[in-house]
């Protein structure tokens, strides 16, 4: 695969900086550090920061002793660090060589990182940088697109080869450890699954229990997996042996609302609209009271993030988004129906995966 370029994403965000009128961006360990410098590093009480300077290099402070995994694991060559009896953020103060008038945050930072860093700033600006990542997070590239659509094929046929290994008196729990193992073996990454039968998979996001599957059982499995730490989610409905005629009826208004906000969704379209859209095959079939949750949410980095499929999002939709279509009918006492594809936002969108869903006899 064509390897993702980190210094081009830090040019980006300089680039918003300089717009926005921000001196610098400060990136402690999180999902969004990985996506800036690709150091897929835990937070700890020793303070490791990336700062991203609007007109200067970026820079990476981390304790001495972590300078050499610092340089393995991040896009830094050059390390500034600080031994165990300094005041980290008065080492960091000192390499900054002027003083900003304002900081954007990384959203997830502790509160306690913040303070201390306010204690060294104390007349500058702290700002949440959050739109900034959501922004570029956002829009994919072919790069990104790529690890994707990989993930959504090891996370469809961990799924399919899960159907076809259960067998009557398995737990949830069981079924739940074999598709993680299953997407597990593909991916070699990791792989997330929740398994509901019968009335259990009506309860949206249920958890799994020791329910047992029976002949003629409704099950639901959602699932994901990820290539190179990009993920899937995905979540086939099926039944174990043949199909009623009430499952039949309601999972074809599911695929119905499903296939209507994959023709929805596209470039220009406000997000919540293609949540109407779904909504209103379901509303019109009479199970609108069924369907509990929003359409969707995007993916990437975190199985959920930005852009939302929700009504009151009505920000349009761009090229590169990539977001869940995922309507569901939920019977109380009976099963639940949810058909789940990742859709790629474009001037006529697609799913990363297509696959026949008719797995039941």
């Amino acid at each position: 695969m064509k390897p993702i370029d980190f210094l081009e994403r830090q040019k980006l965000v300089k680039k918003k900086l300089q717009t926005q009128n921000i001196d610098m961006m400060m990136v402690v360990p999180s999902i969004n550090f990985f996506y800036m410098f690709r150091g897929y590093l835990s937070l700890s009480e020793r303070l490791i920061c990336g700062v991203i300077d609007k007109t200067e290099d970026s820079l990476l402070i981390a304790p001495f002793f972590e300078k050499e995994n610092m340089q393995i694991q991040t896009t830094f060559d050059d390390v500034t660090t600080w031994k165990e009896e300094e005041n980290p953020y008065s080492v960091l103060k000192k390499t900054i060589s002027y003083e900003p008038k304002k900081i954007a945050l990384e959203p997830t930072m502790p509160f306690e990182i913040y303070m201390k860093l306010k204690k060294q700033f104390p007349s500058c600006d702290f700002v949440n940088g959050g739109e900034i990542f959501n922004e570029l997070r956002s829009i994919k590239n072919e790069t990104e697109i790529e690890r994707m659509v990989k993930a959504a094929e090891f996370t469809k046929e961990g799924i399919i080869n899960t159907l076809n290994l259960i067998d009557e008196g398995q737990t949830e729990l069981e079924i739940l450890k074999l598709a993680q193992e299953q997407m597990t073996l593909l991916s070699s990454e990791m792989s997330w699954a929740l398994v509901q039968i019968d009335e259990n998979s009506a309860v949206p996001h249920g958890k799994p229990s020791n329910k047992k599957l029976k002949e003629e059982s409704v099950i639901l499995i959602d699932a994901g997996t990820s290539c190179e730490h990009y993920f899937a989610d995905i979540t086939v409905t099926s039944v174990f042996g043949k199909a009623s005629d009430e499952f039949k009826k309601i999972y074809s208004i599911v695929e119905e609302a499903n296939f209507a906000a994959l023709e929805k969704s596209k470039t220009g379209v406000p997000a919540e609209e293609v949540d109407f859209v779904a909504r209103g095959v379901i509303e019109k079939a009479g199970y609108g009271k069924y369907f509990t949750h929003r359409l969707g949410h995007g993916l990437g980095l975190q199985v959920h993030e930005e852009p939302y499929i929700v009504k009151g999002n009505n920000k349009p939709l761009v090229k590169g988004n990539v977001h869940t279509d995922e309507p569901g009918i939920y019977v109380p006492g009976k099963f639940g129906i949810r058909i789940e594809d990742d859709v790629l936002v474009e001037e006529k969108s697609k799913r990363l995966v297509e696959f026949d869903r008719y797995l039941w006899k």
